[in-house]
């Protein structure tokens, strides 16, 4: 009220033509501040949410043609793990103590003596080199500060 007092005799003293110019001038400052203020950042964040959305449907799009090629994929075969296996044991000069399939893509391998360092790099190896994921790694001390290994391997399939 205070304010609306000192502005009535300020007010009283503008001429016709002057109060018609301060009325546009605070119409247009009106709507330059609803543009500012509400117009602006709502045009911005539906063009965010646009852009987003259409991320989303691509990522979607992806995912779906990634699980539709895994659905056409055929089912692993169980002796494949057991050959990569076998070649590998082969390659590094190692017998394994017990080899066998554990269902599809999936085989239980045991050494009876094996190195530490060098199973754990071997392992690294069937992984990074061959597709297959070691499921399962159990090792313990032997008496001749050898390791008795027990793994369990997939296929990455």
């Amino acid at each position: 009220r205070e304010m609306m007092a000192m502005l009535s005799p300020w007010w009283a003293q503008r001429t016709g033509r002057e109060r018609w110019l301060i009325g546009v001038m605070l119409a247009l400052l009106a709507a330059l501040l609803f543009w500012l203020v509400l117009v602006r950042p709502l045009a911005a964040a539906h063009a965010t949410a646009q852009a987003d959305a259409g991320a989303a449907a691509a990522r979607l799009a992806q995912g779906q043609a990634l699980a539709a090629a895994i659905k056409a994929r055929p089912a692993a075969n169980p002796g494949a793990v057991i050959d990569v296996l076998n070649r590998r044991l082969a390659d590094a000069g190692l017998q394994p103590a017990r080899l066998e399939a554990q269902g599809p893509g999936q085989a239980l391998l045991e050494i009876a003596a094996i190195n530490g360092r060098l199973l754990i790099g071997w392992a690294t190896a069937l992984e990074q080199n061959d597709g297959l994921v070691i499921e399962q790694l159990e090792a313990t001390r032997n008496p001749d500060q050898s390791v008795r290994a027990r793994l369990l391997v997939r296929s990455a399939q």
